[in-house]
C-alpha cells in the first residue's frame, strides 16, 4: 500500500509539473529517400509533442462510396465538393488538439506536421479559411500518391487561405518525400526530399532557395516572391530568395530548441560535418554517411544531445536527461513517434508498415503494424484510451499495474480494457520519476521487442507475400496477429518492469 501511494504521488507530481513551452518543445519529422534507405523505402520519422495530459489513440476509417451532389462542410463555413470514393486510413488522433493527427491511407500516402510559425499579420482568409484536422483529412481521403497531396493542399489553401500562423505538413509515399510548408493566409511552398538525402524539421521553416519553374522539386504560390516584396521581407538586390528567412516568424527561426533539434538529427548521418546552429544556417537536407534503416530513425528520434556540447552534464547527474536544458528531441511531450517505412517493391498492404512508440521513445518500445492488412487492434482504438493522468487516482495505478483491476486484461468489451496509449505512457511517467535508476530496465524491454521484430520481419513478409495472392485475407490475417502479438508482449512486460522494480 505505501508503494502504491508514493507511486501514485511521483506520478501525479510528474504531470502537474509545467514544462518548457512548446514553442520550443514542439513536433519533430525526419524524411529519408528511397536511395539513402537500406532497403528502397522511403521512410519518414515523427514525433509529435504536446501535453502528458492529451488524449490519444487510434481510429481506422473504410473506404466509403459518396452519392453524387455532396459536398464538405468546413469548420468556417466554407465547402469544398466531395469526391466519388474516399480512400481507407488509419489516424492517430488527438480528440483535443486540432493540428497533432498523423495518417497513413490505403495508397501508402503518409502525412503528419510540425508548428512551423510565421510572420504573417494580414492573412487573407475566404469562408473562415482552412485547417486542423479537416485539411490533412482530405489528404488522406483522396490522395493517390504523395504529390497528389502536395497539390490537394496547395489548390485549397490558395482557396480559402489557412487558418493557423504558419505551419509545414510531410507528405510522403513508397517514391518519394515532401514538405508542404503553409504561411496563414493563402501562400505556400513544398519542396521535395531528394531521393539521396535526408530532411530534418523541428518547429521553424526550412524550405529555403526554390525555384517555382523546376515542378519536380518545388511546387507553390504563384505570387510567393512578390509579396514577399511588397510586404518588405526580401528585397531582390540581397540575392536569390530565402523563403525561410523571408517568412518564417523571426524570433522562432532563433530559436534553440528548434536549431538545434534540427542540427542533432542531421550530425547524426549527416556524411559532411554538420557546423553548429550559432555559426550558420542548416541545410534543408543532407546526403547521409551510410543507407539509413529503421532502427537508425529510432535512434534519431530518442536523441538527447548524447555526445554533443548541448548534453547538459555527463550521465544523467541524478536527473532526466529531458531536464535543465535547450528542449531535446525526445521529450517529456513526446506522446507518440511514429515511423512510417514506405516500400513500393510489394503491396502496400505489406510494403507501408506503421512502426509506433506510444510516449517518449527512449521509454517505449517501436511497435510493427500493418494497417492496410488488418483493422485497428482495440488496443490502440481510441474508444477504450486514456490519459496516464486518469488512473491515478487512489489506488487504481498500482491495481492496474498489478493486474488486479478491470483493465489489465485483453478483452474487447468497452470499459474493460487499458489501452496501449495509457500502459506505454504509465510506463513513460514511472521512468522519468527516477530516469538514472529505471531507464535500463526500459532499453532492455525496447530493445528485446525491437530487436524481435527486425529479425522476424523478412520471414514475416515473405510468408505473406507468399498468401497474398491466393489467399489475402490468409496474409492480413498473418500480419495481424503478428501485430497483435507483438503489442501484447511488450505491454506485459511493461506491467511487469513497473510491478517488479
Amino acid at each position: 500500500m505505501n508503494r502504491s501511494i508514493a507511486l501514485n504521488f511521483t506520478l501525479l507530481a510528474l504531470l502537474l509539473i509545467t514544462p518548457p513551452p512548446l514553442a520550443e518543445g514542439a513536433c519533430y519529422s525526419i524524411v529519408v529517400g528511397k536511395a539513402a534507405t537500406t532497403d528502397g523505402s522511403v521512410l519518414f520519422g515523427h514525433n509529435e509533442d504536446n501535453n502528458p495530459e492529451d488524449l490519444a489513440g487510434m481510429r481506422g476509417v473504410a473506404r466509403v462510396r459518396h452519392a453524387p451532389g455532396e459536398w464538405v462542410t468546413l469548420p468556417g463555413g466554407g465547402r469544398t465538393p466531395q469526391i466519388d470514393t474516399t480512400f481507407a486510413y488509419w489516424c492517430l488522433q488527438m480528440p483535443a488538439l486540432d493540428y497533432s493527427d498523423a495518417y497513413l491511407n490505403e495508397h501508402g500516402v503518409a502525412l503528419a506536421s510540425n508548428n512551423c510559425p510565421s510572420r504573417e499579420d494580414m492573412p487573407e482568409l475566404t469562408s473562415g479559411g482552412i485547417g486542423g484536422p479537416v485539411l490533412r483529412r482530405l489528404v488522406a481521403e483522396r490522395a493517390r500518391s504523395a504529390r497528389e497531396g502536395v497539390r490537394l493542399v496547395g489548390a485549397l489553401v490558395s482557396q480559402f487561405g489557412y487558418t493557423a500562423s504558419g505551419r509545414t505538413l510531410v507528405i510522403c509515399d513508397p517514391q518519394e518525400g515532401w514538405l508542404v510548408s503553409m504561411v496563414n493566409g493563402k501562400h505556400w511552398v513544398a519542396a521535395r526530399v531528394p531521393d539521396d538525402a535526408v530532411a530534418v524539421i523541428a518547429n521553424t521553416y526550412t524550405i529555403r532557395e526554390v525555384d517555382l519553374a523546376d515542378t519536380l522539386n518545388y511546387l507553390g504560390s504563384s505570387d510567393l516572391i512578390d509579396y514577399a516584396v511588397r510586404r518588405g521581407w526580401y528585397e531582390p538586390a540581397s540575392g536569390p530568395f530565402n523563403f525561410e528567412a523571408a517568412y518564417a516568424d523571426p524570433e522562432t527561426r532563433e530559436q534553440a530548441g528548434n536549431t538545434h533539434r534540427q542540427w542533432s538529427g542531421l550530425r547524426r548521418i549527416c556524411a559532411d560535418e554538420v557546423p553548429l546552429p550559432e555559426a550558420a544556417r542548416l541545410p534543408f537536407a543532407v546526403r547521409p554517411s551510410v543507407p539509413l534503416s529503421v532502427p537508425d530513425l529510432t535512434q534519431m528520434l530518442r536523441d538527447h544531445y548524447e555526445g554533443t556540447p548541448y548534453r547538459r552534464g555527463s550521465g544523467y547527474d541524478g536527473r532526466s536527461p529531458h531536464e535543465g536544458h535547450t528542449p531535446t528531441i525526445c521529450s517529456p511531450r513526446t506522446n507518440s513517434s511514429s515511423i512510417f517505412q514506405l516500400r513500393s517493391a510489394m503491396p502496400i498492404e505489406i510494403g507501408a508498415v506503421w512502426w509506433l512508440a506510444l510516449w517518449q521513445p527512449c521509454s517505449t518500445p517501436y511497435l510493427p503494424f500493418y494497417p492496410g492488412a488488418q483493422p485497428v487492434p482495440a488496443e490502440l482504438d481510441l474508444a477504450h484510451s486514456r490519459s496516464p493522468g486518469d488512473v491515478i487516482e487512489g489506488n487504481a495505478l498500482w491495481e492496474l499495474i498489478e493486474g488486479d483491476a478491470p483493465g489489465n486484461g485483453m478483452a474487447n468489451a468497452p470499459g474493460t480494457l487499458e489501452s496501449a496509449y495509457s500502459i506505454f505512457g504509465r510506463l513513460a511517467l514511472w521512468v522519468e520519476a527516477d530516469y538514472p535508476e529505471r531507464i535500463a530496465g526500459a532499453i532492455a524491454l525496447w530493445q528485446e521487442s525491437e530487436e524481435a521484430s527486425y529479425r522476424f520481419q523478412g520471414t514475416l513478409e515473405r510468408y505473406a507475400l507468399m498468401e497474398w495472392k491466393a489467399q489475402p485475407a490468409m496474409a492480413a490475417e498473418i500480419l495481424k496477429r503478428h501485430s497483435l502479438g507483438t503489442l501484447i508482449g511488450a505491454s506485459q512486460r511493461a506491467r511487469a518492469l513497473m510491478l517488479h522494480d
